[in-house]
Order: C-alpha cells, then structure tokens, then sequence
C-alpha cells in the first residue's frame, strides 16, 4: 500500500501545473471585419467563411510555457504548412501595465493602452515574439491541438512573470508572405487573392465582446483596439444563465398578468369547454386573461 502511495506521489509530481491566466470566447459568424468583409474567390479558401471565424482564445502558464490557443469555426491547410495550418495569421498584444507603445507601425494599428509583447502566430516558421520596439525576443513553436485549436509555446524565460492582470488584444487576418507584415490585403473590390471590402486593415476578426463600445465593428470604425481582462470575459455558459433567467423572467410576467400556461400537458375538460379561450404556440397552451366587466 505504501508503495502504490508513492508511486501516485511521484507521478502527481511529474505532471506540469497549468494555471489558466485568460479564457474568452469570440462570436461566431462575425469573420467579416467592418461587416462588410468578402472572402477572396479562389478555390482554396473554401467555404469561404469559418476560415478566420476566431471563436475562443486561452492563455495557460506551465513550468515552463506560457501557451496561447487560438480556435477557429474552421482550419484547413491547402499548401501543406509543417504546423498544420496555413490561412490563419494572429497577432496578441499583451499590455503587462508597464513598458509598452500603443501604436503597431507595421499595420498602422492603434490602441487604447500599450502593449510591451507581441506574439505572431503564423504558418511557415514564421510565429515570433517581439517587444514593443520591434527587437525579436524569441522564434516560437506552432502546432495543431486539435482540428479547430492552434497552440503556441512561448518559453517563460524570455518573458516576465505571466500575471492575471495581463490584458490582452487577438486580431486575425490571412497570412500572406507577399503581403504587409505577412498579412493579406483587402482591396476594395476584392479578388481571387484579395479580401473585399472598404476597410483600411487587413483585420477579419477580433477577439472582441458582442455589445457595446469594445465590439469588432465599433473598433474598426473607431481605428482604436481595446485591451481585455478577466473582468470582460464572456462564455456561452454566461449567455444560457442570462437566455434561461429571461425566459422564466418573461413566463412570471405574463402568469402575473393573468395568463394560463399549459406545458404541452393534456387540458382539463374544463379548460376545453372554454370556446376561443384557449390558443396553441409551440409546445405549450396559454389562455388570455378575462377582461373585466365594468
């Protein structure tokens, strides 16, 4: 017995901690910049949509990684890239609330706070983290988690300590080696090779929230990107808990008002007997309240 406590000892003790600094979950459906972004036509960007569809991003400091996971509606990898992708180019600015600039000369990007890192995840050995002047600090490895999730490694000896209080910015574009920066262009009238569309960046999707000032549009109307903390994180679970307490909210309301709601039950003849009273939406039955007589 003590043998098998030890052993479970040292192979707890093998296993690398991972602490997850940053979750958030992007739209889905909203690869379109502006809202007015087109797909270029060639065949090899079928479907033509999913494709730059960012839909999660996570950031988790091992002992001795800090991963990012980018994920995608879609990835595919026509020209047979090592990392196993190749339409996908993502920029992360990270603001560390110390040194930084808040201007990417590259893209002409402007922000609303300064960012000190920033991590290029492309294909073709091309992802790399630089600092806010541009130096490069480290080439990084890139790889497929899975069909949908693309990985970075960035050592942690080439960074300062990860915090929670990093805040970050994920744009994506298509990566293009002829391009500016490795991005690809957007002209207004697009092409086979070219997104369409009249919008000054070759952005197709933020990592933004859906409502409000800090949404992809606004940004993109704007010229200014926002930084996101923990504080502005959205999941799906976030959007059912709201979904269900509205719904309950809206079946009280109208149970107060007078309403009778049948769940998809069998009706009393009673409640059947009551001519035009009784109406049918869906799976359930509901009746109108009796209007007062005066």
């Amino acid at each position: 017995m003590i043998c098998i406590w030890l052993l479970l000892f040292f192979l707890t003790l093998g296993v690398q901690a991972e602490t997850v600094l940053f979750e958030m979950y992007d739209p889905s459906g909203d690869d379109y910049g502006n809202g007015k972004l087109t797909y270029p036509t060639h065949q090899a960007f079928a479907p033509f949509r999913d494709l730059f569809d960012l839909i999660s991003f996570k950031v988790t400091e091992t002992e001795e990684y800090l991963l990012m996971d980018v994920s995608f509606s879609q990835i595919t990898n026509p020209w047979k890239a090592p990392e196993g992708f190749f339409h996908q180019h993502v920029l992360v600015f990270i603001n560390t609330e110390e040194l930084g600039a808040d201007y990417y000369k590259p893209l002409d990007l402007r922000f609303d706070k300064t960012y000190e890192y920033v991590i290029r995840i492309a294909p073709w050995s091309l992802s790399s983290l630089t600092n806010f002047n541009g130096d490069e600090l480290a080439d990084l490895t890139a790889t497929m988690l899975n069909n949908k999730t693309i990985r970075a490694f960035i050592p942690l000896e080439k960074l300062k300590q990860p915090q929670k209080t990093w805040e970050y910015i994920v744009v994506c574009g298509g990566y293009d080696p002829f391009g500016k920066d490795f991005f690809r262009e957007v002209i207004p009238s697009g092409s086979q090779w070219e997104f369409g569309g009249e919008q000054k960046w070759p952005i197709v999707d933020i990592l933004a929230t859906s409502f409000g000032g800090t949404g992809q549009k606004k940004q993109l109307e704007t010229g200014v990107l926002i930084f996101l903390h923990s504080s502005k994180r959205q999941t799906p679970i976030f959007w059912w808990v709201l979904a269900i307490a509205f719904f309950f909210g809206l079946v009280f309301f109208l149970k107060w008002r007078g309403f009778y709601i049948n769940w998809g039950l069998k009706l009393s003849r009673r409640e059947h007997t009551k001519k035009g009273n009784i109406k049918k939406w869906g799976f359930f039955s509901y009746s109108m309240p009796k209007k007062q007589s005066r």
